[in-house]
């Protein structure tokens, strides 16, 4: 017996469900954590924060975190804490202006040490001379010598 003609294939267009159009499957950025704020930037909330003395300090990190040139994101906890440090945080700026863009105290035991180190430094970049970590370390072992600081204070390591 002849087999039968198959019936003609008839197309359907398949029905799209509508979908959300914020829907993807890429996962969600993580929202920005807070940042290591520069001593500059602790003094602009400040000056800020002078010039708004009725904003909560809610309101100032938001303030800050929304900022077009550049935010500067903090936690409102951090921000309590470094008001409880402004004296300090003004002090340190004004007693080494350079120290602006510092996110920490850099504390110096031995200045004069520090200040012939560097001296020599400058020097042999003048010279346009490669100074590598262990010549450093040398020359700072030999300036602790000469300036007769005690072999118990003497820095030891890469610092």
């Amino acid at each position: 017996k002849p087999c039968e003609k198959p019936k003609p294939y008839v197309w359907k267009p398949k029905v799209k469900i509508p979908q959300d159009p914020l829907t993807t499957s890429a996962t969600k950025a993580r929202p920005k954590r807070r940042q290591n704020l520069t001593l500059h930037n602790w003094l602009t909330v400040f000056a800020y924060m002078d010039s708004h003395p009725d904003m909560a300090q809610g309101q100032i990190v938001q303030h800050f975190a929304d900022r077009i040139d550049g935010a500067l994101t903090f936690t409102q906890p951090t921000l309590s804490c470094k008001i409880e440090k402004r004296l300090e945080l003004e002090e340190r700026a004004k007693a080494t202006p350079n120290a602006l863009s510092s996110k920490r105290p850099r504390i110096v035991t031995h200045p004069d040490v520090e200040r012939a180190t560097l001296l020599w430094f400058r020097h042999m970049e003048e010279q346009q001379e490669t100074v590598t970590g262990p010549m450093l370390r040398e020359k700072r072992k030999r300036f602790e010598d000469e300036f007769g600081v005690p072999e118990n204070e003497q820095l030891t390591g890469d610092g």
